[in-house]
């Protein structure tokens, strides 16, 4: 895990330093890693549009072989096979993405080791010269660091280690007060440190965004609320509905309503009543979005803005998949397939 997240601080600073801008980096990198997952990601959406197009064909073999569950799978298994399926395409591009995602948290959390090259047996001079900067300019703090000042480094990751946990945070004041790096701890040191600027559209993205603030508007405490906390609060919403929007785009269109005057068959009403699927994409409607604001809420803003790229992304393939890439079904041969499965229920139902 340690070699993909120093390969992906090397690709984040290798765009900040081209763009000069940490935002559009982060911008950048989505891209970069979107289109490095594109062929993995190709076919699990090739796969899940086609599962999509086939559906009422899979409704009716469903009905037909309601009360033969062996038999159920094995004709599902033809169709897919047939249509080019997997239905276990979709695994394989999660288990790659969670890996990034959670790599690429270590390496926004801690961008001087991972983006500015510190290595972690010298960090410690990155430690000595803050704390001797803090003491004497405690007002110029962020409120996250006032209570952790001075802060402690060891090379575990154990609970001493504050210096590990805000290091973004100490990251950004080395660009705000480069005289930090005037301390005789890295001055008598042969290295030469890049300060990384995270500001992005008046947003600090190296700060996570103040939930505990969002909620007390809700109760009537505002009093404390500045402009930068405020605009901060961009992100989790953005995200939490760029999720409610992918999830929408991306979900199974809903089944037609029957027509007025026609009259449902008892296994018809039944599979009206009770969609699984149906039921499962609604209830992911609603909770993936507000687990994506929480999220956001609690990562710095660097990650949330990694998660809004990464699902407007996520929509344009989805779009590009189902309008261009699924043309070899037509709908005249699934309606063929659809009206022989119809028959063939009929004259079984007859035979009993």
């Amino acid at each position: 895990m340690n070699y993909i997240m120093l390969a992906l601080g090397f690709v984040l600073d290798l765009f900040y330093r081209i763009l000069g801008n940490y935002g559009f980096a982060i911008i950048l990198f989505t891209i970069f890693i979107k289109l490095l997952l594109f062929p993995l990601d190709l076919k699990q959406r090739k796969s899940m549009a086609k599962t999509q197009k086939i559906q009422p064909l899979l409704m009716e073999v469903q009905k037909k072989y309601a009360n033969d569950k062996d038999k159920l799978n094995q004709e599902t298994l033809k169709l897919y096979q047939k249509y080019g399926i997997s239905p276990t395409s979709g695994c394989l591009p999660m288990l790659i993405q969670l890996p990034i995602i959670f790599a690429l948290y270590w390496v926004v959390r801690k961008p001087i080791f991972y983006m500015m090259g510190v290595d972690k047996a010298e960090i410690w001079r990155i430690a000595e010269a803050f704390n001797a900067w803090a003491a004497v300019n405690a007002d110029a703090l962020p409120e996250a660091l006032r209570n952790v000042v001075p802060v402690t480094y060891q090379q575990g990751m154990g609970n001493a280690n504050t210096f590990g946990s805000y290091e973004i945070q100490i990251s950004q004041l080395l660009f705000k007060h480069p005289e930090i790096l005037n301390h005789p701890a890295i001055t008598s040191w042969d290295n030469v440190l890049k300060p990384i600027d995270f500001s992005f559209f008046g947003m600090d993205l190296s700060e996570v965004p103040n939930l505990n603030a969002f909620l007390g508007i809700f109760i009537g405490r505002i009093s404390n609320i500045t402009s930068s906390v405020a605009l901060l609060w961009i992100i989790p919403v953005l995200a939490g509905f760029s999720s409610w929007l992918t999830t929408k785009v991306t979900s199974p269109a809903k089944q037609d309503k029957p027509k007025k005057g026609v009259v449902l068959s008892e296994d018809e009403k039944a599979q009206s009543k009770s969609n699984p699927t149906a039921d499962t994409m609604r209830s992911m409607t609603m909770i993936m979005p507000l687990f994506s604001a929480w999220f956001a809420f609690t990562l710095p803003a660097a990650v949330g803005l990694y998660w809004i790229v990464s699902n407007a992304i996520q929509m344009l393939n989805h779009f590009l998949v189902t309008k261009y890439m699924t043309d070899d079904i037509s709908p005249e041969e699934l309606e063929g397939e659809i009206n022989n499965v119809k028959k063939s229920r009929k004259n079984r139902k007859k035979r009993k």
